[in-house]
């Protein structure tokens, strides 16, 4: 196929892969967020698309949705042009797209999110989306904690200060930029923000405004980026998510074998 994008897609072509096979869809959820003073409000959403299109061509069958943005961002909205959905509203956002790519004929639905605050809704939404369309296969392809953790031994790996993939517009993310979207990126104007241990006490204060504990809105160090380690970040990262989506694609097969 020319492209694994539904939005790229007519169609004739989107009928086409159906009829041949292709009844998978992952759809990704980003955000529109600051992203410190170095990168663009759509990083998530660039983001998302690359890794979107990445897992759709390991997994095969599998399409791509349009990418869901802006997301839930409530913690980014002392920093101007940042967007936030309400909750509800982002929920119901991601089930209309559940309802549509159902009654085309798709028969699995994976959910992912390159927007660390929108996966505790996903988890629920798949969850109860399961319970309505219980003849198809809905999930939540990875959690949030599958991500940090690998970033966190990948951190230790490289010899990094505790806290320079920190989580938001960090090294991880601006190294990604750097690899996949250079001409965004102002490292110029890259500066660390909160670099250390995020203990419960600074979570809750992230959660309630990200200025609250970095009033550059940045949590980690951005200056060690760079395009080879967005290479190695990426394939490392997409490694973990493809193995994670095919455990639960197995264990859902299993339950329905059982069931059966």
């Amino acid at each position: 196929m020319k492209t694994l994008l539904l939005e790229e897609l007519s169609w004739p072509e989107v009928k086409e892969a159906l009829e041949n096979g292709m009844r998978t869809v992952l759809i990704f959820s980003a955000s529109i967020e600051q992203h410190g003073p170095h990168l663009p409000e759509a990083t998530d959403t660039i983001i998302g698309y690359r890794q979107a299109a990445d897992l759709a061509r390991r997994l095969g069958g599998t399409l791509v949705a349009p990418v869901i943005r802006p997301g839930l961002s409530a913690h980014h909205m002392s920093f101007p042009g940042s967007l936030t959905l309400r909750p509800e509203v982002f929920a119901g956002v991601v089930e209309d797209y559940i309802d549509c790519y159902v009654r085309h004929g798709f028969e699995t639905i994976i959910l992912a999110s390159s927007h660390g605050g929108n996966f505790g809704a996903l988890a629920a939404i798949a969850e109860a989306q399961q319970e309505r369309y219980p003849d198809k296969t809905i999930l939540c392809g990875y959690s949030l904690q599958d991500m940090t953790g690998w970033l966190d031994a990948e951190e230790k790996k490289l010899g990094f200060p505790l806290g320079t993939c920190g989580g938001h517009a960090d090294c991880y993310e601006t190294s990604l930029m750097l690899r996949f979207a250079p001409e965004t990126v102002c490292m110029e104007k890259a500066r660390p923000g909160f670099v250390g241990k995020v203990t419960d006490e600074v979570l809750a204060r992230f959660n309630q405004g990200v200025q609250a504990v970095s009033e550059i809105g940045v949590m980690g160090d951005p200056t060690v980026a760079d395009p080879e380690l967005g290479a190695r970040f990426f394939t490392g990262l997409q490694d973990v998510f493809e193995a994670k989506i095919r455990e639960k694609l197995e264990d859902r097969d299993a339950h329905k074998a059982g069931r059966d």
